[in-house]
């Protein structure tokens, strides 16, 4: 079922949350365009969230679930001036989602990632997250970000790895979840 606040209502404030939506920052690479994330994008969103694609993430989400995660990530861009961008790609529009941004009970932001199942193996979330941590470090000036993976998600530790992060174990010792791996990823370090 889709909710009311799920549809594009055209007017003038879905002209304002264009205005607004576009003076976010947008992240090119060779392959990809990370934007601001569009109403229309939360189908996306909800498709791994409420799959069992997101295992790794606390899920599966109810969609209320998923729409309130959405609308976090989102409104981080207004409390802290970082949040989640829509990935897109050459080959799969909305491919996924890259986010600096917090949950609720986060320490510290996290840098993330969660593709569509025809994003992967392309190397999108390498080069998505190559780009949200340059963001972080070259325009926020952050000397590190951290990511939070599920210790029993060995592609994602594996992607860590490539990255150049390293396991922080006292982020992990404060956090007390064994079942979380945290990886810093340092300026000037990858």
């Amino acid at each position: 079922m889709i909710a009311p606040c799920e549809i594009h209502r055209p007017g003038p404030a879905a002209r304002t949350a264009a205005r607004l939506g576009g003076r976010l920052p947008v992240l090119d690479t060779r392959r990809l365009q990370l934007r601001g994330p569009r109403i229309y994008d939360f189908d996306s969103f909800a498709a791994i969230l409420c799959s069992d694609r997101a295992g790794y993430m606390g899920g599966p989400m109810t969609r209320a679930e998923a729409w309130a995660e959405f609308t976090n990530y989102t409104a981080c861009w207004l409390l802290h001036g970082h949040g989640l961008w829509t990935i897109d790609a050459q080959t799969a529009p909305s491919a996924g989602f890259v986010v600096l941004g917090y949950e609720y009970a986060d320490p510290e932001a996290e840098l993330g990632i969660f593709l569509t199942e025809g994003a992967e193996g392309q190397g999108i979330a390498e080069e998505a997250l190559t780009a949200a941590r340059a963001h972080a470090f070259d325009t926020l000036g952050w000397d590190s970000v951290v990511s939070y993976v599920a210790a029993d998600n060995s592609r994602c530790l594996a992607l860590m790895q490539r990255m150049g992060a390293q396991r922080d174990r006292d982020a992990e010792a404060a956090i007390g979840d064994r079942t979380l791996c945290v990886f810093r990823h340092r300026k000037g370090a990858a």
